[in-house]
């Protein structure tokens, strides 16, 4: 969208990055000689990209490929690994991949979202039935109910999240069958279309979050990322990070017998259109 809300047109973007719509044309079909740093800061600008978007667009523009950046590692051992780091944790925690899928979540982090088996086999027969964005905006879920009046702002940080982390593969099959999932829900197709034309700057790597939890009470903590990086794309460890003594002792008592059990929910490195 341009600064009107309008889509582009050939015309007005490339009066906007400085190039005749024929140089544009060719740069779309895949002529690299136009694709000079200034060309990519000018389309950074006209599409209103994050500073995080800004950073996977420009990876994009290199064209080179997870496969190759990251060939040394084996996908699958990469995601056990992850399994046994989240069991060991004391808190929610939860996996996300490129997509926004909810690859696994351990113990905590599904007594802390209410989350019940038969929830979990409901997701896994629809569309985009594991994405967090359906799980926020979905009432399937319960996630308003749970985070109250912080839900508008943890919405809206998720929307810059799943932005972000799909930014590279938008061109992909699995993508187009999970957005047009997702638009379903009609605030997300509001809110995503608004979040494009009001952009937010801001570390979207951490955010810190204090409610009033319908099951346990005052809760306050923060989110915190880690990105790992592997060939199938990145995939981000969300951990909650209590920042209250209070806090502290309610994820201690939601953690379950023994280790914080881990489960492998969403398909990966496989994604699935059903």
């Amino acid at each position: 969208m341009d600064e009107y809300g309008n889509r582009w047109t050939r015309e007005n973007l490339s009066e906007a990055i400085h190039l005749t719509p024929n140089q544009l044309g060719r740069l779309e079909r895949g002529d690299r000689k136009y694709l000079d740093n200034q060309t990519l800061e000018l389309l950074a600008k006209a599409f209103k990209l994050t500073n995080l978007e800004q950073k996977e667009f420009f990876i994009a523009a290199s064209g080179l490929k997870d496969e190759v950046l990251f060939q040394n590692e084996i996908p699958e051992y990469q995601l056990n690994n992850l399994l046994s780091l989240m069991e060991n944790l004391q808190v929610p925690a939860f996996v996300l991949d490129s997509y926004g899928d909810i690859v696994a979540a351990n113990t905590s982090a599904v007594n802390f979202f209410c989350i019940t088996q038969d929830l979990i086999d409901y997701a896994l027969t629809i569309p985009a039935g594991l994405n967090h964005i359906r799980f926020m905006y979905s009432s399937d879920y319960g996630f308003k109910d749970i985070v109250g009046p912080c839900w508008r702002e943890a919405a809206t940080f998720e929307i810059y999240l799943f932005r972000r982390s799909t930014l590279r593969y938008r061109h992909k099959d699995y993508f187009d069958f999970t957005f047009k999932a997702l638009l379903k829900e009609k605030e997300f197709d509001i809110d995503w279309y608004a979040s494009q034309r009001n952009t937010m700057y801001k570390n979207l790597t951490y955010e810190s979050f204090n409610y009033d939890h319908p099951c346990y009470g005052e809760v306050s903590y923060t989110a915190t990322e880690t990105i790992i990086n592997t060939r199938e794309g990145d995939l981000y460890l969300i951990m909650y990070n209590p920042t209250d003594n209070i806090t502290t002792k309610i994820f201690n008592t939601i953690n379950g017998p023994g280790k914080n059990h881990a489960i492998k929910v969403a398909s990966w490195p496989e994604k699935i259109i059903l």
